[in-house]
């Protein structure tokens, strides 16, 4: 413990490893060997609704790729969205379901397909952002009271939706039922149908763990998997990490869930996620020297809650070390000023293989043995 007249030197101590880490950082980056063309870097604030911005930008480079358009998607329209799906089964269940603001890749999968898309300009996310970063409580409290409210009264109050609506729109503003894009008048289905020819059966999420068998598909038994409903395909870990690497190759990014709470994650301070025993034991060095991981190793930390569903990133490269280390380039949520790289993480192959629950990639990245193995995406319901 440090003394209490020692803090002020041991605080600067600390801050002054961590500015010479961060240095150390620059001058041992690794080489793009890849790069996918992705949208400009967002900040999330608390929003705690990165399924979201990390989708949301897989899909805008998926545009930027098929039709060279770099159209910025308002990531606050599909949080609003899944909030209302959320609430929906949350009522139903009297209040036993999961209601939160997290999610996963799928989710906004599942809400562009149902309800559309939006250009940020027409709802822009800085207004959910900004309650998030001021107020006291976040949007997922205030909602979750209202819905707690209305299951105190038996029977409900039937028009509980509508108030649960407003009572997001009151904080976030509400979207637009239409809007003028290039001269031509859109509702957001029409958009994500006509100008982003969106189609949730374009991707697909892939996962690897041992509790159940290899080449098939289940759902993953994580928290902001609320609906366990939507399929993972299983595959070994060394395929896993292969699929993300060819997709980078092939020309198409990816979105990861992942840990970042675990060993080794240093990205804020260093840029870095390297599979270390110590948090932030040389972390600025990209050769740093790593534990080894394996499928075992992985099943056991993820059975034993090490292992959890933190955050979801967008993957749009894959980068060598000096020394010849693998890393994959991830697109975070944070802001520029998030970490030495503005907003960008190296993530060690090391890290990503314990710490990568799943990866959703465009289906046309895959193998035809991955192809036939996926099972087309749960219905959509009312």
């Amino acid at each position: 413990m440090i003394k209490p007249n020692n803090f002020k030197m041991a605080k600067y101590f600390l801050v002054s490893v961590l500015i010479a880490m961060a240095g150390y950082a620059y001058g041992q980056n690794p080489v793009t060997l890849k790069q996918i063309t992705a949208g400009t870097v967002k900040f999330q604030g608390g929003t705690n609704t990165c399924w979201s911005f990390s989708t949301t930008s897989l899909v805008e480079s998926g545009e930027i790729i098929s039709d060279k358009r770099d159209i910025d998607l308002s990531e606050l329209f599909t949080a609003r969205n899944m909030f209302i799906e959320k609430a929906k089964r949350y009522i139903l269940s009297n209040g036993t379901t999961l209601f939160e603001a997290g999610g996963l890749s799928h989710d906004a999968l599942y809400s562009m397909e149902k309800y559309g898309a939006v250009p940020d300009k027409f709802y822009p996310r800085e207004k959910g952002v900004e309650f998030s970063v001021k107020s006291g409580k976040q949007m997922d409290e205030v909602l979750k009271g209202y819905l707690d409210s209305v299951l105190k009264t038996k029977p409900i109050n039937p028009n509980w939706l509508a108030g649960f609506v407003k009572k997001h729109d009151d904080i976030a503003g509400a979207p637009p039922q239409k809007f003028t894009w290039d001269g031509k008048e859109y509702t957001p289905l029409t958009f994500a149908n006509e100008v982003l020819k969106f189609n949730r059966k374009d991707y697909t999420t892939i996962t690897s763990f041992t509790h159940h068998p290899f080449y098939q598909n289940f759902p993953l038994e994580i928290p902001d998997n609320f609906l366990l409903r939507e399929n993972y395909l299983n595959v070994p870990l060394e395929e896993l990490i292969s699929i993300a690497q060819k997709t980078i190759e092939s020309g198409n990014s990816l979105v990861v869930d992942m840990d970042v709470t675990n060993s080794g994650w240093n990205c804020r301070d260093a840029g870095y996620a390297l599979f270390e025993d110590k948090r932030f034991r040389h972390v600025a060095n990209a050769d740093t020297m790593e534990m080894a991981y394996g499928q075992p190793l992985r099943q056991q930390l993820f059975e034993t809650l090490v292992t959890q569903d933190d955050h979801l990133i967008h993957i749009v490269g894959i980068a060598k070390s000096n020394g010849g280390k693998l890393f994959f380039i991830l697109k975070d949520s944070g802001g520029e000023n998030y970490g030495p790289f503005k907003g960008y993480d190296y993530v060690s192959v090391n890290y990503f293989a314990i710490n990568a629950l799943s990866i959703t990639v465009p289906v046309s990245s895959l193998n035809a043995k991955y192809v036939k193995l996926i099972k087309n995406p749960v219905p959509l319901i009312n």
